[in-house]
């Protein structure tokens, strides 16, 4: 076989130079940011302790204005017939307030509401209510409705829904409010200045 020429030769040797150069410098050349844009996340708290894992985000580029108010609304519509876990919709209103906090957003300057109907008013019964509707177990959200209810969250149950479901008042935790549908309570809130969110 007759020997390599020398642009072959030469080609070669720049590959090889090329491909070590990168190897050595690919990584230096990315800021530390920018590889690790997060903390490994924790699975509650520094607000609500029961749910909603959330994490810290080292210095964001899109940045809330000083003085900003959050205001959401949360639809919960699914779920809440689950004997055995907290309702995830539910934790993702704890997530809001959890990984607001832990990136240095006032609890002060967050508002929460949430619209409970369609197959989600499970999750606001009580103990007792709930497990004389499914076989003795206890509602698996309510130490979640509880917290976010002290937080300051407002939970307003769909009265159509709550007639359908033949769900007396006493049924309902306490500080869960009734509104005429949950048409009216979303038409409210939204006027008020809470923004849907969409999952």
């Amino acid at each position: 076989m007759p020997a390599a020429g020398p642009c072959v030769r030469l080609q070669s040797s720049r590959a090889l130079f090329t491909t070590l150069a990168l190897a050595v410098v690919g990584p230096l050349a990315v800021p530390a940011s920018a590889q690790s844009p997060v903390t490994p996340r924790q699975p509650s708290g520094p607000v609500i302790q029961s749910a909603g894992a959330a994490s810290t985000v080292d210095a964001p580029t899109f940045v809330v204005p000083n003085g900003h108010r959050l205001k959401s609304v949360f639809v919960i519509d699914a779920g809440g017939n689950d004997t055995t876990k907290v309702n995830a919709k539910l934790s993702t209103m704890a997530r809001f307030y959890n990984l607001h906090a832990l990136n240095g957003f006032p609890e002060a300057r967050l508002a929460v509401a949430a619209v409970v109907f369609a197959n989600g008013w499970q999750s606001v019964l009580t103990d007792a209510a709930f497990a004389a509707r499914f076989g003795g177990a206890a509602n698996p959200s309510r130490v979640l409705v509880e917290e976010l209810l002290q937080h300051g969250a407002q939970l307003v149950l769909c009265g159509q829904t709550a007639s359908s479901a033949r769900i007396r008042r006493d049924e309902l935790i306490p500080g869960v409010k009734v509104a005429i549908s949950a048409m009216t309570a979303l038409n409210v809130l939204q006027a008020d200045g809470y923004l849907l969110n969409p999952w």
